[in-house]
C-alpha cells in the first residue's frame, strides 16, 4: 500500500512539475519580450524628451501591448514546436491536436457566439467600479485592424489552447481525475489574465474549454471555440459596430448562438457527452 501511495505521489508531483514548467515557458516568454519592448520604450522617451517620464514610458509601452502579446506568443510556439521536434515527438500529438468528427467541430464554432453572450450579459450586471477597471485593462483589445485580429484572435487562441490544455491539462490528467484536471488548467488560465473581471470569466470559459478537451481527447475543439469567441470580440469592435445599442448586439448572440446550437446539437453531444453519442448510435 504505501508503495502505491509513494508512486501516485511521484505520479502527481511529476504532473504538477510538468504543468509549473509549460506556465513557466508561456510566462517568461511574455517576461522576455516585455522587457525588451521595456528597454525600447524608456530609450524612446529619454531620446525624444531628454529624461526618464515614467507616465509617457507606460503610455508608449500600453501601445506596444498587441505586438508584444503577438510575438511572445509566436515565440512560445516556436520554442515548443523545437522542444518536442529535438526530442523527436509529434508535436501535434504533445499538443493533443487531434482530429474530430465535423459534427464535433460544427458544435465547437456554434458554442462560441452563445458563451460570448453569456459573458456579455454577465459583464452588464456587474458593478460600474468593476468595469472601469476591467475596461481599462483589456483598452488594446478595443484596437482594430490585421495586426489586432492576428494576434488577439488567431495567434493567442492557438498559444493558450496548445499551453493550457494541450500541455498542462493533458499532463495533469496523467496523474488527476478528469475534472480536477480542468479546473486547475483553467485556474491557472485565468490566474494569467491578471484583472479580477477578466479572471472570473476566463475561469468559466477555461472550464468549458478544458471540458470540450478532456472529453474528446484534442484541443481542437477548444482552438475553434476560443478562436471565434475572440474573433467575435474583435468584430464588435469595429466602428460600424462599437456603436450598436448593447441590447440589440445582446439579442443577436443569442438568438444566432441558441440557432447555431440547435442546428449542431449532435455535435455538441459529441463534445460533452462522447459516450450518450456512441449509445445513440449503438442503439440505433
Amino acid at each position: 500500500m504505501n508503495e502505491t501511495n509513494s508512486s501516485r505521489a511521484v505520479q502527481i508531483l511529476t504532473a504538477l512539475g510538468k504543468a509549473v514548467a509549460y506556465l513557466a515557458l508561456f510566462l517568461g516568454s511574455q517576461t522576455l519580450v516585455a522587457l525588451c519592448f521595456s528597454i525600447s520604450a524608456a530609450l524612446t522617451v529619454i531620446l525624444e524628451t531628454g529624461t526618464m517620464d515614467l507616465l509617457q514610458m507606460v503610455e508608449l509601452l500600453t501601445s506596444y501591448a498587441l505586438p508584444m502579446t503577438l510575438i511572445s506568443n509566436l515565440i512560445t510556439l516556436a520554442f515548443l514546436l523545437l522542444f518536442f521536434l529535438i526530442r523527436r515527438k509529434h508535436p501535434l500529438q504533445e499538443f493533443q491536436l487531434r482530429p474530430v468528427s465535423a459534427l464535433a467541430a460544427a458544435g465547437a464554432v456554434s458554442a462560441a457566439p452563445l458563451l460570448y453572450a453569456v459573458v456579455t450579459l454577465v459583464l452588464a450586471l456587474l458593478p460600474a467600479a468593476w468595469m472601469a477597471d476591467y475596461a481599462q485593462a483589456s483598452v488594446a483589445l478595443s484596437n482594430t485592424g490585421l495586426l489586432p485580429f492576428l494576434s488577439v484572435a488567431l495567434v493567442a487562441p492557438v498559444t493558450e489552447e496548445v499551453v493550457f490544455r494541450g500541455l498542462i491539462q493533458s499532463r495533469l490528467a496523467r496523474a488527476l481525475p478528469g475534472w480536477p484536471a480542468v479546473a486547475l488548467s483553467a485556474l491557472l488560465f485565468a490566474l494569467c489574465h491578471g484583472q479580477p473581471v477578466w479572471m472570473g470569466y476566463a475561469f468559466v470559459l477555461g472550464l468549458v474549454l478544458g471540458l470540450m478537451a478532456w472529453r474528446t481527447g484534442s484541443i481542437l475543439p477548444s482552438v475553434l471555440t476560443h478562436i471565434v469567441f475572440n474573433a467575435i470580440g474583435q468584430i464588435l469592435t469595429l466602428p460600424q459596430l462599437a456603436q450598436a445599442n448593447s441590447l440589440t448586439v445582446l439579442a443577436v448572440l443569442v438568438l444566432v448562438g441558441a440557432a447555431a446550437c440547435l442546428l449542431t446539437r449532435k455535435g455538441l453531444i459529441q463534445l460533452f457527452f462522447p459516450s450518450s453519442e456512441k449509445e445513440s448510435d449503438t442503439n440505433v
